[in-house]
This record gives structure tokens, sequence and C-alpha cells, in this order.
């Protein structure tokens, strides 16, 4: 066996071993393992476009998976591993196979879009759901994801220039916001925020295109690359299933990357973990579900650590109308921010929406019970 290789393997294999007894997800083992990446390794081939290809409309993520199968415009087994994804400037997404054959021609503007809970909806072309603990390099216009074995699964070509040109805004609706939130923009670099609550009782009533999420986040909110890393907790009325998913989420045009999806249920604890690795240069985004040991995780290097960045626990709604759209109260505790390891100075304000009816806001109440540590998010439920 290779030197380099059995180096890496070790450590991977321990992490297994501990994933397997229950103790901590992989992404927490191997934080603290790997080394520099030649990226030139993974230069795409050279890709042959067919134009006999018939250009669809898809109305689900593109995801990588280990196989491919398209039934009504829909991507039902993902897009293979080793897949390359090529956004044109004419609007059109191209998927190549790792050989660089073409597999589809997808059109941006008539796919469908989807919410997602950086507040912003998306076509199906620029979502993509990875296996846990995969690893999100962006490199210029390209982007590279690494499973966790570092593998590469799929590769992100955006030859677009129009910033925001696949979001697209909910019609005919109330639309999206924070509900309520406690937030800080510290004076210093966070590089870590890690928080703990309990999931609440389920909106009585919530239709199919309403959505309720929950989480603790931390944004950069200047630039043109503004991205929301949050381990999540979502309500959606189309399922009636509280689930649990870590996102890195551009708040623009770009494309879009999440874990897995595990159903929770009221009672059950959680915590979410966004933390700055500094010898590998990533993110990693944990939401772990203490009660049965499931989780949703990816690291990305989509931003770098700077001074200015939003750190808040949030309940966010999509569409909501009424009272029996919210959830029961969220109470957010043992919140720890950190800095390369120190702990930071955080006060956290209360922050309310504009955006929803006075029905609802009436009963929402930010209690900061010990600043910045414990927080509950109280609603009418």
């Amino acid at each position: 066996m290779n030197r380099k290789i059995e180096r890496q393997a070790l450590p991977l294999l321990l992490a297994v071993l501990l994933v397997s007894a229950g103790i901590m997800p992989i992404a927490s083992a191997i934080e603290n393992e790997g080394a520099e990446i030649d990226f030139d390794q993974y230069s795409p081939p050279q890709l042959s476009i067919d134009s006999s290809i018939e250009t669809i409309a898809i109305f689900e993520a593109l995801s990588p998976q280990s196989e491919q199968r398209i039934m009504d415009g829909k991507t039902e087994g993902g897009i293979p591993f080793g897949s390359i994804v090529v956004h044109a400037a004419d609007g059109i997404t191209r998927v190549f196979d790792k050989d660089g054959n073409q597999l589809l021609s997808i059109s941006d503007e008539k796919s469908g879009k989807m919410p997602t809970p950086a507040g912003v909806e998306k076509s199906c072309t620029r979502l993509h759901q990875l296996p846990n603990d995969s690893r999100v390099y962006h490199r210029g216009d390209q982007t590279f994801v690494l499973d966790a074995a570092g593998e590469l699964i799929l590769t992100v070509i955006d030859e677009t220039t129009a910033s925001g040109q696949n979001v697209a805004a909910l019609e005919g609706r109330l639309g999206n916001d924070w509900v309520e939130s406690a937030e800080d923009m510290p004076d210093s670099e966070i590089t870590e925020y890690t928080a703990y609550w309990r999931v609440p009782s389920s909106p009585p009533s919530l239709e199919s295109y309403q959505k309720i999420y929950l989480f603790n986040g931390i944004e950069n909110t200047t630039g043109s690359k503004t991205y929301l890393l949050q381990p999540v907790l979502g309500y959606s009325g189309s399922t009636h299933q509280w689930e649990g998913q870590a996102w890195a989420c551009h708040t623009n045009g770009d494309d879009s990357y999440y874990g897995p999806l595990f159903d929770t249920a009221t009672g059950h604890t959680m915590r979410g973990r966004i933390y700055w690795a500094n010898d590998l240069k990533l993110w990693s985004i944990t939401i772990y579900d203490h009660t049965t040991g499931q989780y949703s995780s990816l690291s990305t290097d989509c931003i770098q650590p700077e001074v200015g960045y939003r750190v808040a626990c949030v309940l966010e709604a999509w569409n909501i109308e009424d009272n029996t759209d919210v959830p029961g109260d969220t109470l957010f505790y043992d919140m720890e921010y950190k800095s390369y390891g120190t702990p930071m100075n955080i006060d956290l304000e209360p922050c309310y929406s504009s955006n929803f009816p006075r029905e609802i806001m009436q009963y929402c109440w930010v209690e900061i019970i010990q600043n910045p540590s414990q927080v509950r998010l109280h609603t009418y439920n």
C-alpha cells in the first residue's frame, strides 16, 4: 500500500469505527486529518456535446448517486458519481459523465424551483444533495466535490456571468423571512458556533407550499459570494415531518450544497455545529440528533473566516398565514461561540420580521434568557 494512502486510511478506519459505535460523526472524527490537494488531477476531460439530446426540465436536485434514471423529467436515481455539471451562458445546464460524454441537457428556466433555508428559491439545476461528510472545494468557476474517502463525485463548472439568474421569487404567497431571531455581528472572526435545541411541537396545520426552518447559522453578508452556513431543522407542509439537514447555501444565484435528509420528531435533542478546521481550510456543518444518533454533515471552503459575519439562532418561515402555521416555542441552549478556539464576546439582540401578519407577530417574543448562551423563540403555540 502506498505510504500516503496508508496514513490516510488508518484515521478514516478509526473514524468509521467511532461512527459505528455511535460516538461521533465522521466529520468530527477526521476534521484534523488531511493534506494539500492537487486539484489539477481533477481537471475535467474534453467535454463532448451531443446536439441530438433533447433539452428537458427537471423537478428534483442534481445530486450525485450510484446510478441514474430519468423518468418524466425526474432524476430519480440522481446523476452518476463523477458527473460534470456545466451551467452555460445560454441558460442550459448540461450534465456529462466522468469521461466527458453528455448525459443531459436541462433548461434552467423551465425546471422546477425549490425553496432553500437561506431564504432564496433556486432552480433544481443549482441544487446538489451530497452524501454525508462530503467536502466541497471552490476554485474559480469550478467546484469539486469529494466524498468522505477522497473520491471525486461531482464537478460543477459555472460559465454564466449574471449572478442570480436562476433565482425565482414565489408568486401569490406571503413570501419568506426570518420570523424572529437572536443575532450579533461580532468584531472578531468567528470560527465555531455550536447550539443545542429540542424539536418543538409541530405546526397544527401547514399546507404543501409552506415551510418552517429552525437553525443556528453563520452568514457573510457582504460581497458577491454571500453564503449562509446552517445546520437546519425543517418542517414541510408536504410531508408533515420534522427533518434535519446540513446546508451551505449561496444566498444569490450560485449553486448550493447540502447533506442528506433524516427524519426526527418532537422532543428529540438536536445539536447544530459550524466549525472552521484551520488546517484543512474548510467549514464543517453538522446537525446531529442526540436521541437517535442520526446526522447530516458536509464541509466547504465557500467562504473564509472574516470579521463582521452574522451569527444567529433563527425561526424562518415560508408563506405562513396564521398561527396554525407556526411551531411551538424553541429553546436554544448551551450555545458556544469561538474564534480559533478562544471563547468570544457575543451580545445577542432580538430581531423580528415585518413581513408576516400581525396575528402571528404579536405572539412572537425573543427571550434572551442568558446572553449569549440561552434563547427561547416564543410563538403562539
